[in-house]
């Protein structure tokens, strides 16, 4: 029942988006961002999943360090895109370990797509497990930007219960994402303004007649199409596979848990939300009232002056700031 009405809700979302326009910009400050996606040479370390999947990672570190961020990218995205982070926490002595989720950047695995709906979970909890072993006196940060957000609570939400596979992180950062909605934001904001010109993504009409068969016959259809900025610089990332824009529905139900307000219940350590003013897909509003239904009494949150793409660049010195305040 829980997949069907989650299936309903972005069956509807796409259906009341006729655009072919990306909600996204790029401004030209951002381009240079872009750039280093296409130019960075790949130096990455690899880890071996339950699946014998080999999952991809960078490191940024700096000469000393005593905490490390695990992060986790967003939807179409990869673990380039967040280098500029992991620079400004390096240099505030902070390690960055940056994942490329399987089937993005240079992990392994069917593009846009998860055989089941615990993978994701299951993949982070190794991430963790390695970086732990790797680095055994470090504190150990959760982090995600946008659906890498969701992945982080749904792996709180999945093995919490799961007490002997279960050692939670040290600290969490959603940005971007892992927001419930506000029921009292009022319809009329600068978000919804926002919206009216461009899209997140759109459906293929003939392969969203096969989501309701891929409930019960584990098709996975790429019915989701994830529409990104009209740009050069984009476009050549998408032509040399960089950025991923085609998703099958089990992505989705694999990286955000069922029951957000539940997962939210078993956040019992320093949390931090970021989010930027000018965030296409979420209101300052959802990221307050998230921050009032979390139950740690460490919790703050970061406006940017950002969208929801530059506010991964545009926020890191105030997330270094408040990790360095935890004195892990």
């Amino acid at each position: 029942m829980s997949r069907i009405l989650l299936l309903s809700i972005l069956v509807g979302l796409s259906a009341c988006r006729t655009s072919e326009k990306s909600i996204f910009t790029i401004g030209e400050s951002d381009r240079p961002i872009y750039a280093r996606l296409l130019a960075e040479p790949d130096s990455v370390s690899y880890f071996v999943s339950f699946d014998l999947t080999r999952l991809a990672y960078r490191e940024v570190l700096p000469d000393t360090f005593n905490a490390m961020v695990a992060f986790i990218h967003g939807t179409a995205a990869q673990s380039k895109l967040y280098l500029p982070l992991a620079d400004t926490l390096r240099k505030c002595g902070i390690a960055t370990a940056l994942l490329d989720l399987r089937g993005h950047g240079l992990s392994e695995g069917r593009r846009g797509d998860a055989k089941n709906t615990t993978v994701l979970a299951r993949d982070v909890k190794l991430f963790l497990d390695t970086l732990r072993a790797k680095y055994p006196q470090k504190k150990l940060v959760l982090g995600g930007h946008s659906l890498g957000a969701g992945a982080c609570l749904k792996y709180i939400s999945f093995f919490y219960d799961r007490a002997s596979h279960y050692r939670p992180p040290d600290a969490l950062l959603l940005m971007s994402g892992g927001f419930y909605p506000n029921p009292n934001r009022s319809l009329k904001t600068s978000l919804n303004t926002r919206q009216q010109d461009g899209a997140f993504a759109k459906v293929n009409p003939l392969q969203s007649l096969l989501l309701i068969p891929d409930l019960f016959l584990d098709i996975h259809p790429k019915a989701f199409e994830i529409l990104l900025p009209n740009d050069s610089l984009v476009q050549q990332a998408v032509s040399k596979n960089l950025l991923t824009t085609h998703y099958a529905l089990n992505f989705f139900l694999a990286a955000f848990p069922i029951d957000v307000m539940d997962a939210y219940r078993n956040v019992r350590f320093p949390t931090l939300l970021v989010i930027g003013k000018e965030d296409e897909l979420f209101a300052v509003a959802d990221a307050e009232y998230t921050l009032s239904r979390l139950p740690t009494k460490e919790k703050s949150l970061i406006v940017s002056d950002a969208n929801h793409i530059n506010v991964i660049w545009r926020s890191a010195p105030a997330i270094a700031t408040w990790l360095q305040s935890l004195q892990l």
